[in-house]
């Protein structure tokens, strides 16, 4: 049985290194099972986790039920800044996916050694601006283009996140076609459609939880021609060159 501070050794690994070694005497292991709520819309708590094994998603639900799936988070993924730097109570519900190992940081600490020194503000604070590029970039999707292309954008981030090589992406355990309908805001049967046409074209496949990307410059060509040089297809060019 492995114990719970060799896990929590792995902060080292998942975050950078000093930031890592300083939270670690001061973590404490979090253990989930799927389905599990770690923490919930408007709660009044602020603890900092990470993600050390397993997976988790960040959603909310309007008052009819409607699920709004916001990320989806795995291993070195923190979450519960927020609050732990605002005292503002939690913006977003996170639930285990699958069983889950979390390391869990009282936000004193947390601000303590996040801000302490130079080069662990500047991380955080970039990492705090790459979260407000990626929602910018969903803001617009949502609001410029029809729900084939959000899908388009949608599946270039999973390839990208999945990694490219010979300009393909093997996306695995990939967001059933309800989840992805809750990240675009749609329903599963428009995210069928296209996926079944995207198939024919020989662009994606999807086999149970295994999303293949065949060709991800055409994909991102696709997304051009929609939305233009959007910050997805900027990244899907670089990872190109």
């Amino acid at each position: 049985m492995v114990k719970p501070n060799s896990q929590l050794q792995a902060l080292s690994r998942l975050l950078p290194e000093t930031l890592g070694v300083e939270l670690e005497p001061h973590a404490r292991l979090v253990t989930l099972r799927p389905g599990q709520i770690v923490i919930g819309h408007q709660d009044r708590t602020t603890d900092v986790f990470v993600v050390l094994e397993g997976s988790l998603r960040v959603e909310l639900y309007s008052l009819n039920g409607r699920e709004i799936s916001l990320a989806d988070l795995g291993p070195g993924e923190l979450f519960g800044e927020f609050a732990a730097i605002d005292e503002q109570p939690r913006s977003a519900t996170v639930t285990a996916t699958g069983t889950c190992a979390l390391a869990c940081i009282s936000a004193e600490t947390f601000r303590r050694v996040a801000l302490g020194t130079p080069a662990h503000a500047d991380w955080l604070a970039r990492r705090l601006v790459g979260r407000i590029r990626l929602q910018t970039e969903r803001i617009f999707e949502l609001n410029a283009l029809a729900v084939r292309n959000r899908l388009h954008c949608e599946l270039l981030r999973l390839s990208l996140d999945a990694g490219v090589a010979n300009n393909e992406a093997i996306v695995t355990s990939a967001p059933t076609h309800a989840q992805l309908a809750a990240r675009i805001g749609t329903h599963r049967e428009a995210v069928t459609r296209e996926l079944q046409y995207l198939q024919k074209q020989g662009i994606a496949v999807q086999q149970g939880r295994e999303l293949r990307i065949n060709d991800v410059a055409e994909l991102a060509e696709i997304v051009r021609a929609a939305a233009g040089d959007v910050g997805v297809a900027q990244r899907a060019g670089l990872s190109a060159d």
